[in-house]
């Protein structure tokens, strides 16, 4: 019998030897997936806690525009309750401290300058606001997810023209030009934060008021016969001749301004301002026509530029089948009823000072944004026929506009509701006059209680702002743009806020 070959387990320790091999190997490739796994969830967690920085800073800066919006209408309003005083300052009898005209630009100066240093502390107190709101905690935009945002800081600086620290003692020209707002908002996403910082840059306006644009406060007592009146402005005679005819007797040298003609049933204002030489400026000619659709509007009443010419109507109603949109560089008197189908809209948009006077309103839909525009509902001479103020929508009163009311002669219950609807934006202001001492128009709701606005935290009623009374027709009239050639009132100028910009820039770093 023969003997078997020891192997002596060589078999066995190579097979063992293969399987620790192939072992290591899958626990290496074991540990790199595990290891990408855990980069990729960390690089997720940090892009969630930076999309929750970049959220929690729009959310905070669309809220902080927003209140800066609400800042520059408080801002208007003050700066209108402090001209106020200037205007009682100057209205008959004239204080002392306000008789010489160095004194009245001084008193604007002040206001102007007191107007700035009230802006740039109320947008300091705002970033102080933001900032506070670091106390508040987390922000959670979702409900189910573990992401959130807080304010971690935020701070303010003064800068001048050239962006320099106004606090910086080394810098010489102090006038604030920006204040520069630094907020740090930190995004968390399931214990990883990120940080992202949005600077704003908020302007200051030059000046706020607009020297330019001015209220007129009368100061000097007149004649009574030479005295504006209700009867003086709608008493002009229309002429006989025609406006070609006049056109011929001014190239002549027959005619001395201001000029004045009766449009024919032909003529039309296009075809008038066409007709007139280069030398011959449009505001010094006035025309009365019996048909104020056939003569002005062509093909219809929009879009019509009056270049400065004065137009008397008769007193037949007046107005436009559809529209009246557009209206610019108008003088325009309606000696009666002015009705327009639908809308009366972007008025004076050009930038001149334009004045339509009539004794009645009927719009059928909105009389809004207004621009550069004296509108005078004056009513009629008979006391007994009270004219009405008729609109269905909106009326509203903005953009160095003037709505001016002889409250006497219009239906009362069209002035209570005015009271209650009416809006204002952008210097524009109700003037109103009456004779009775005991009569008011005051800005209400429909409960009969003040409409009321906060200016720097203090609440004041609207009509300290935006209303007017005038007791005298001459100082009334005077600040409707109305005046005629032997009124010697000698008006003094006060200047009106000036809107605020939108001046507001942002930039995030990541």
């Amino acid at each position: 019998m023969k003997n078997m070959k020891n192997d002596q387990g060589y078999a066995l320790v190579i097979v063992l030897l293969i399987i620790v091999l192939f072992m290591s190997l899958a626990a290496t490739f074991m540990a790199g997936s595990l290891n990408h796994a855990r980069q990729e969830a960390t690089v997720d967690t940090t892009n969630q806690a930076v999309a929750a920085a970049e959220m929690g800073t729009i959310f905070y800066s669309s809220d902080f525009e927003r209140e800066l919006k609400l800042l520059k209408e408080e801002m208007q309003q003050e700066t209108q309750l402090r001209l106020n005083e200037l205007i009682l300052c100057i209205e008959q009898p004239i204080g002392a401290l306000c008789d010489t005209e160095a004194e009245r630009t001084a008193w604007e100066e002040k206001i102007d300058l007191d107007m700035k240093n009230l802006y740039v502390q109320n947008i300091l107190e705002k970033s102080s606001e933001l900032d506070s709101l670091k106390l508040a905690g987390e922000e959670t935009p979702f409900d189910t997810e573990e992401v959130n945002y807080q304010v971690k800081s935020a701070a303010a600086i003064k800068l001048n023209a050239a962006e320099k620290n106004v606090e910086d003692l080394l810098i010489t020209d102090k006038a604030v030009k920006w204040v520069q707002v630094q907020l740090d908002v930190e995004g968390h996403s399931n214990g990883t934060q990120k940080e992202l910082r949005a600077t704003f840059q908020v302007e200051i306006p030059d000046s706020f008021l607009n020297s330019s644009e001015t209220r007129k406060v009368n100061t000097v007592v007149i004649e009574e016969d030479e005295d504006l009146t209700y009867d003086k402005v709608f008493s002009l005679t229309p002429p006989s001749i025609s406006c070609a005819d006049l056109l011929t007797a001014v190239r002549n040298n027959k005619a001395e301004a201001p000029f004045e003609c009766k449009a024919t049933g032909t003529e039309t204002l296009q075809g008038f301002l066409a007709s007139l030489d280069a030398d011959m400026d449009p505001k010094d000619f006035r025309v009365y026509t019996d048909d104020y659709k056939k003569y002005v509007c062509n093909p219809n009443c929009n879009n019509t530029d009056f270049e400065g010419i004065s137009i008397v109507v008769n007193e037949s109603d007046a107005g436009a089948p559809n529209n009246m949109n557009n209206l610019i560089n108008a003088n325009l008197i309606i000696n009666g009823k002015l009705s327009v189908g639908n809308n009366i809209i972007n008025l004076g948009k050009n930038g001149e000072k334009q004045t339509i006077v009539v004794k009645e309103l009927d719009v059928d839909v909105n009389l809004k944004n207004m621009f550069n525009t004296n509108f005078l509902i004056l009513g009629y001479a008979d006391s007994s026929k009270k004219a009405r103020i008729e609109w269905k929508n909106h009326i509203e009163v903005s953009n160095h506009s003037n709505l001016c009311l002889d409250i006497d002669r219009i239906n009362q219950s069209d002035l209570d509701r005015l009271a209650q609807e009416v809006d204002f934006s952008d210097s524009g202001h109700l003037i109103y006059y009456t004779a009775d001492p005991n009569k008011q128009f005051k800005l209400v709701d429909k409960n009969g209680h003040d409409r009321t606005v906060k200016v720097d935290k203090i609440e004041h009623t609207m009509t300290s702002i935006y209303v007017t009374r005038y007791n005298d027709y001459s100082t009334f009239l005077e600040n409707c743009g109305i005046s005629m050639k032997d009124s010697k009132i000698v008006p003094i100028d006060v200047s009106v806020p000036e809107p605020i910009g939108s001046g507001f820039g942002m930039e995030v770093e990541y």
